[in-house]
């Protein structure tokens, strides 16, 4: 099940955010924009990792931005699968209807890092992606368009 900052309090906080970590410190640790909101899934080891999640809603599309931060369990090139089938299923999202791209930061954190933009692409069974691929977001309308997005502070999650 995937959790997010808003579903989760009091005894539950403590449980589903390892050791008593606050969002500050989440946030720190995963090293992704304000703008995204932690969300919580499992890997392909099926092991819990967050990472930095936003949908938005362009025409008749939706738009998932999706950050892994520097949590090396949350790497998109091994996991967007997984990631990918549990958010559309939680959020009940038509993936034909759904743009899914992936912030990545080249070295060390946000603050200094250079930033990339990557639109994933899959080939759809119900709710289950096959042969995930990803090509960098190249055109400067579109990551002037994504880079608007994420600095919005309005997150679905």
């Amino acid at each position: 099940m995937i959790r997010n900052r808003d579903e989760t309090s009091g005894d539950k906080l403590d449980h589903y955010w390892n050791n008593n970590k606050t969002i500050k410190e989440v946030m720190t640790m995963t090293d992704f924009p304000e703008s995204l909101s932690p969300i919580q899934l499992h890997n392909r080891l099926n092991r819990p990792v967050w990472i930095g999640f936003k949908l938005t809603r362009r025409g008749q599309r939706q738009l998932v931005l999706l950050s892994a931060g520097n949590a090396i369990g949350a790497q998109f090139t091994k996991n967007f699968a997984t990631f990918v089938g549990q958010i559309v299923r939680e959020f009940k999202l038509d993936p034909a209807q759904t743009d899914f791209v992936e912030l990545r930061f080249e070295g060390a954190g946000n603050e200094t890092a250079e930033h990339s933009w990557y639109r994933w692409h899959a080939q759809w069974v119900g709710s289950a992606p096959m042969e995930c691929r990803a090509e960098p977001v190249t055109s400067e309308s579109a990551r002037g368009y994504l880079e608007e997005v994420l600095a919005r502070k309005s997150a679905a999650a």
